[in-house]
């Protein structure tokens, strides 16, 4: 045995913890210590979800202005073309490039993601969001400096979008390590309610200016912005750095003070002692079973299951549609002919927000996994049914264009309210709690890469003079749906209910995922138990005895 395990062993000692079968036993009161439920805890993730309503606001404006006269008048060509009557009149347009442009700004929100993971470690999950809401305030400020010039405009935006990356791995890593494990599903669903919330608001001022003739018309969503990102840059220094983190660096104290706030209890009070200890214990196992410090940990054999699970569910919602329907709600109805498309991306905006307000109920009671398998398989079915009417009685039909508003309505409820918290929530539960800040940022790196390629390939699938998909675009998501759904049936474990601990248990213990329920975690985290066999733990002790 080496001089490194050694030591962490004699660590483990004296907090009262064993290996069993290679992983850390807990013996003592740990078993039965939940962390409450406080104002401060509740109030923590009200500003977690003002960071994904930032995000969400900043993808839905993006895609709607783009249909505002004012807008088309300031950045798109002009010519003069005639009317219904005859008579020629100015008319200015994006190109089909100009409108797929946008989408640039989901690379820098990859960017943003990548780095990081950078500053995640070294200045921490509050530096990390504080950075990225300055870059967004930065970004809007430019874009409201900027009328007839579009490099100029995209330039700012993506400042903005590096921004969000920032904001989108900060916040819900933080979110993830502060919250109690027994109601961390229902605490995070309040950042799909931000989502939500951020898309309805977009959705209701974009609805609101755009009957504005000047450049106010698209420059008052942007304004939005500005506020918004001062109060959460503003407010996240009510609340404490991650304690897990601040353990990391070794920062015992600050680490206990911390808890302390979160769960309204003394620094040295029992619960936050056992805590502490329990977190030490798993930070010291990580560093004797791992090879390197490396962020290249992540895709060792140990940790590559967990990286892509992770990143493959981020993945999701640019595959799934998601980024067709915010962003180019109003530009795909108008070009379907279906009138006041400003007041029908409203309403289908506010379908999401209603959504939304389930979020945490079906993360926590249903589960991360169900909820995602339920919402996947609607969220197919809705895309297939709007396609098929559309097939069979024409674009134009008063009924199809019912039947496709109602459908988006039903795919943004259910994407909202199932699929949404299961992805954000899960995706975060995914790494070990060492790898966190570098994992969750290369999740959030290839769900922007994924974004960018959406958002870009929309406007083309959509346009009449490219691909004039129209409403066969639906088959398109319903066929990425499907493969999606049996993906997620073979690989997407049940995290809900287990401590972060808990989740690194389970993926040392190698069940397969579909063997996986809610009702089991409840067991095991009443228990303290790990769901595996004892041929299982015989056989991961001697290959650790092996080493």
């Amino acid at each position: 045995m080496t001089e490194q395990t050694l030591t962490a062993t004699e660590k483990a000692e004296t907090t009262t913890v064993e290996r069993v079968g290679g992983r850390p036993q807990d013996h003592g009161d740990s078993i039965n210590i939940q962390e409450k439920v406080t104002r401060t805890v509740f109030l923590f993730s009200a500003f977690i979800a003002l960071s994904a309503a930032i995000g969400n606001f900043d993808n839905n404006y993006g895609g709607t202005v783009l249909l505002m006269g004012p807008f088309n008048t300031a950045f798109g060509h002009c010519a003069e073309v005639p009317d219904p009557s005859g008579s020629l009149v100015m008319m200015c347009r994006l190109s089909a490039l100009q409108q797929s442009l946008t989408s640039l700004t989901s690379l820098f929100t990859a960017v943003g993601s990548a780095l990081s993971s950078v500053t995640g470690t070294y200045i921490g999950r509050r530096g990390t969001i504080q950075f990225g809401a300055f870059l967004v305030l930065i970004g809007a400020a430019g874009m409201l400096g900027t009328s007839s010039n579009y490099l100029n405009y995209m330039v700012c935006k993506c400042i903005g979008g590096t921004g969000l990356g920032f904001l989108y791995s900060g916040t819900i890593v933080y979110g993830v390590e502060c919250m109690p494990p027994h109601k961390r599903g229902m605490l995070l669903g309040l950042f799909s309610i931000g989502l939500g919330a951020g898309s309805a608001l977009a959705a209701g001022v974009c609805a609101g200016s755009a009957g504005i003739q000047s450049n106010w018309a698209w420059k008052t969503p942007i304004a939005c912005q500005i506020p918004l990102s001062i109060a959460l840059a503003a407010g996240i220094m009510l609340f404490p750095e991650s304690p897990r983190w601040l353990l990391i660096k070794n920062k015992e104290n600050t680490a206990r003070i911390a808890l302390g706030r979160f769960s309204h209890q003394e620094p040295n009070s029992h619960s936050v002692d056992t805590q502490v200890r329990e977190m030490q214990t798993y930070l010291e196992f990580e560093k004797v079973m791992a090879s390197t410090t490396s962020w290249m940990e992540m895709f060792h054999k140990t940790n590559i299951r967990r990286t892509l699970i992770s990143a493959f569910l981020l993945m999701i919602p640019a595959l799934a549609g998601t980024f067709f329907i915010i962003p180019y709600t109003a530009v795909f109805l108008g070009g379907l002919g279906i009138s006041n498309p400003f007041l029908i991306t409203a309403i289908i905006n506010l379908c999401i927000f209603a959504g939304s307000l389930f979020a945490g109920f079906t993360a926590e009671y249903f589960g991360r996994r169900l909820s995602l398998l339920l919402g996947l398989s609607i969220m197919g079915a809705s895309m297939l049914i709007f396609s098929a009417v559309s097939s069979g009685l024409g674009t134009q039909a008063k009924v199809t264009q019912n039947v496709l508003v109602a459908f988006l309505c039903i795919w943004c409820f259910v994407f909202a309210s199932c699929a949404s918290p299961a992805i954000w929530v899960a995706s975060a539960e995914m790494h070990s709690v060492r790898l966190r800040t570098h994992g969750q940022a290369l999740s959030l790196f290839m769900n922007s890469i994924f974004a960018f390629g959406a958002q870009f390939w929309t406007p083309y699938m959509i346009n009449p003079e490219y691909g004039n998909m129209g409403t066969n675009v639906g088959y398109f998501y319903f066929g990425l749906l499907f493969v999606i759904l049996i993906i997620a049936i073979l690989f997407v474990p049940e995290t809900g209910r287990l401590k972060l601990e808990q989740i690194d248990d389970y993926f040392a213990s190698g069940v397969p995922a579909w063997k996986t329920s809610l009702k089991r975690n409840k067991e095991i985290a009443e228990q303290n138990i790990l769901d595996v066999s004892t041929e299982e733990h015989d056989s991961k002790q001697v290959q650790l005895e092996d080493e």
